[in-house]
């Protein structure tokens, strides 16, 4: 009797198990048809037909790199000194872009283009009877005492990115954009370093680094609304770029009003450049024109992170010069949406 309601039991599971429900199958792609919800179109987006805007961005930044360094003092018996950097600047550039909303499904699509040149140099002397200063770079295999260090440092940046994202009503006051794109850029560096012996020989450096590279990016546009018109918003954007180094190095020494060349070097190596963008900052919208034109006028503080971008050529017994590139700064953007 047992056995029996044990078999009983065991093929009402197995039933119920492999019955067939009677619910609809599961849609496994949306077609236009399909009456669904979705998140609402966040837009900004205005009444016509063409949904077209322009964006302009005046940017505030210094540009800085780790490694740098271009003279120790303090090296001796009961001495002190410190590391010398060069003296980093803030220099003005800009950003102008374009996007189109898309009639399918709130997409949009923008390109951006971004532009600074900065420089950065310095120098440092003392007494040759009283010298402790020795040159960070390493020149012709020579560690000298020094009565005159000097170093500059000089990059020219651009930078362009294409996303696809769309914009989307989280709650009735917070938005998220996702996207994901393209991401080109080239930048341009030149470091020189010259040092002054105390026997009055001369030593000079020219370091040339160019990259240029294309890769993917992917991140989110956050906004937090206050009202219909001011809202607080943060942006990031993570990219993988693939390029190409091209890197140069040359010394030169200059001994009894004669100079000789001493090292002339290259390389051009290809690799893969991780690069990190985070922005915070508040936001004023406005419609006018009976909704046919949007302005947007926002201020923010941005970082841009290139993960180990000095890949300058070292000499043997130098120290480690490699590091990161980092912009940051004030970045004002305007947006006309018509």
């Amino acid at each position: 009797m047992k056995k029996t309601w044990i078999l009983a039991f065991f093929l009402g599971v197995m039933g119920f198990a492999f019955a067939h429900p009677q619910e609809e199958q599961p849609i496994l792609y949306y077609s236009d048809d399909c009456d669904i919800k979705i998140l609402p179109n966040a837009g900004p987006r205005i009444r016509g037909d063409w949904n077209f805007f322009l964006t302009a961005d005046f940017i505030y930044w210094t540009v800085r790199q780790d490694g740098m360094f271009y003279a120790v003092s303090g090296v001796g018996a009961g001495a002190s000194g410190s590391v010398h950097d060069v003296d980093w600047s803030w220099d003005p550039g800009f950003k102008v872009g374009a996007g189109f909303n898309l009639p399918h499904d709130g997409w949009d699509i923008v390109a951006e283009y971004t532009w600074i040149h900065s420089d950065a140099g310095n120098t440092t002397s003392q007494q040759a009877a009283q010298s402790n200063l020795v040159p960070y770079w390493i020149i012709n295999q020579s560690v000298a005492l020094l009565t005159r260090a000097h170093a500059n440092w000089d990059v020219h940046y651009n930078n362009l990115t294409l996303d696809l994202g769309r914009n989307a009503y989280m709650s009735q006051y917070m938005k998220l954009r996702l996207f994901a794109g393209l991401h080109a850029a080239w930048i341009d560096q030149d470091y020189k370093a010259e040092y002054n012996l105390v026997n009055t020989d001369v030593h000079r450096l020219e370091l040339n680094q160019d990259f240029w590279g294309v890769g993917l990016r992917a991140g989110l546009n956050n906004t937090f609304q206050f009202t219909k018109n001011f809202s607080f918003f943060g942006d990031l954007a993570l990219s993988l770029i693939w390029g190409q180094f091209d890197l140069d190095r040359k010394e030169r020494i200059t001994v009894n009003n004669v100079t000789t060349t001493v090292v002339d070097t290259g390389v051009k190596p290809h690799t893969t450049e991780p690069v990190a963008n985070i922005e915070a900052g508040f936001r004023y919208d406005v419609w006018f024109g009976q909704d046919r034109f949007h302005f947007m006028l926002q201020a923010g503080w941005e970082h841009v992170l290139w993960i180990l971008h000095n890949q300058m050529i070292k000499n043997l017994g130098e120290p480690d010069h490699s590091g990161d590139l980092l912009l940051q700064g004030v970045t004002i953007k305007a947006r006309l949406d018509f």
